[in-house]
């Protein structure tokens, strides 16, 4: 008699080794360094025809109702594949996708779920709620839950569709950012983060179109405008935003230098307000303070290499110099008075023993939780840009030595800050700070590392680090 269907977790069964069935992730997963994709098998594609309108409350409580029908999404390709669940367990046309969305944004709040929630996390736990309200957001939404499912379970087809979900949901942006009333809306400028966050997670191809969509989050966060975001809600959104806004400017080649218009005041006064708090008043504040420091790091990244690539015997590049100089010790004199602040108030990292044995960092760095291990880090690769700045522009000091020791503390806190499907995202930017500064030896193992992230998250190839972010 043929046995019975596994009741295995999907990843166990797809490898067709025994599951322990432990909740909410199996052990087996976990031993492997994979995030465990659950038990519920309702993913599957088939060809079929789009589901049907149907009618939802609007999000304003109004009570009227408007249409979320997907009919028109696939005109041009009716053999399109569709994700589907088996029809006894469909009891609503957006089920799979819900299931699936609730199941990525488990994913990515691992493997630290219990003790920390990072700021990108508790948005995307926002996603199932607003699934059905905006065309544009589910499309992106299908994108990006399809792409990680196809990731978790090695699904081309998946992908495929995921892709086909991509030229959807770009194609309705193009056109609903033309209308005021729908483009300014929260859900829009939620499709533009997700998009962002698609290509940095999925595009292998092309390294920078990531930049231009962090471009576009940026511009569409100034337009909207700072009173847009009082909300709980629309303030989480713009806080899940920063980092993609201050990474962009950073990385981006046709950067002019001057500061981001998430730069000022007004936004830092939007920012500080305590809408969405994980700590104490004195601790919350002392992030926005140094994030508000942060968003500086663009322009003075851009004016260093600026410099490195003009004539040292100009009068004016003697000039430029002498500016960026004085700017770049202002900051640091910040920095360092706001670490003897922060320091004396958030719990230090504590050593332990690398569970990998590693050879290069035997001893690694162990944070309290994600969001004070990324702020320690940001720090850090901040301090180490300021360093090697003063060390180009010739100012006195062991600043070899200091960008040796921030390099290592970025590389020290990979094994913790740098787990789970949003490792990569985290230390995206202090690994690419720490690249820069490393010799062979320290390159090597960089590299490394990068090829584990990549896997999953596309934007860390080693190809990508190569070139000098100039």
């Amino acid at each position: 008699m043929a046995g019975g269907r596994s009741s295995g977790c999907l990843l166990c069964v797809q490898r067709r080794v025994k599951c322990d069935e432990r909740l909410p992730g199996c052990a087996r997963c976990e031993k492997y360094g994979k995030p465990c994709p659950g038990y519920v098998r309702n993913f599957k594609f088939i060809a079929g025809k789009p589901y049907r309108s149907r009618r939802v409350p609007r999000a304003d409580g109004s009570g009227s109702e408007r249409s979320v029908s997907n009919k028109d999404d696939y005109e041009a390709d009716r053999e399109s594949m569709i994700l589907s669940t088996p029809v006894s367990t469909l009891s609503s046309p957006g089920i799979n996708v819900l299931q699936g969305l609730s199941s990525v944004a488990d994913d990515l709040s691992q493997p630290y779920s219990s003790t920390s929630i990072h700021i990108v996390s508790k948005w995307f736990s926002s996603l199932p709620s607003l699934y059905g309200r905006n065309r544009t957001l589910d499309a992106t939404v299908r994108c990006f839950t399809a792409h990680h499912i196809s990731r978790v379970l090695q699904d081309v087809q998946m992908a495929q569709y995921s892709r086909f979900a991509y030229i959807e949901a770009v194609s309705r942006l193009r056109k609903c950012l033309d209308a005021p009333s729908e483009g300014l809306s929260a859900d829009i400028f939620c499709a533009v983060l997700l998009l962002c966050l698609y290509e940095l997670f999925a595009n292998n191809q092309n390294p920078d179109t990531w930049m231009k969509h962090a471009k576009a989050v940026s511009q569409l966060a100034e337009i909207r405008g700072p009173n847009a975001y009082k909300d709980q809600f629309n303030n989480t959104l713009l806080k899940a935003a920063r980092g993609l806004i201050v990474g962009g400017w950073s990385f981006c080649p046709d950067y002019d230098g001057t500061d981001m218009g998430a730069a000022s005041e007004r936004w830092h006064a939007v920012m500080r307000q305590r809408i969405n708090s994980f700590y104490s008043g004195k601790l919350e504040d002392l992030l926005e303070e140094f994030i508000a420091l942060f968003t500086l790091a663009p322009s003075l990244v851009h004016a260093l290499y600026d410099i490195k690539a003009s004539d040292m015997t100009s009068p004016a590049t003697w000039k430029k110099a002498s500016e960026t100089l004085t700017r770049i010790l202002e900051m640091q004199n910040r920095l360092l008075e706001w670490y003897s602040r922060f320091s004396r108030i958030a719990p230090p990292a504590c050593e332990r023993l690398s569970s990998t044995n590693d050879e290069v960092y035997p001893i690694v760095l162990y944070y309290s939780d994600l969001n004070i291990a990324s702020i320690f880090n940001s720090y850090q690769a901040y301090m180490a840009i300021i360093h090697e700045a003063l060390r180009t522009l010739g100012y006195p000091g062991e600043h070899e030595a200091m960008v040796a020791f921030f390099r290592d503390q970025i590389c020290k806190s990979v094994e913790y800050n740098g787990a789970g499907p949003l490792g990569p995202y985290r230390m995206g930017f202090p690994l690419r700070v720490a690249y820069e500064a490393a010799d062979p030896k320290i390159k090597a193992w960089i590299e490394n590392r990068l090829v584990q992230m990549s896997q999953y998250y596309a934007a860390v190839q080693p190809k990508n680090f190569a070139t000098p972010f100039d």
